[in-house]
């Protein structure tokens, strides 16, 4: 079972390291971006489409 501290698109917060941001690069037609959500970091990342281990 792999956790989102494994990953990573995983960037832990500097004032809570057990929380981070998960964060996707995302390109459309006309440009690139990164997109980011709040996860925590021990949360299950087995249905993760996005999940890259370190």
């Amino acid at each position: 079972m792999p956790k989102c501290e494994e990953c990573k698109n995983f960037f832990p917060w500097e004032d809570n390291p057990r929380k981070g941001d998960c964060v996707e690069r995302a390109v459309d037609p006309r440009q690139a971006y990164y997109k980011a959500k709040p996860v925590n970091a021990d949360q299950d990342s087995a249905d993760c489409s996005s999940f890259q281990k370190k």
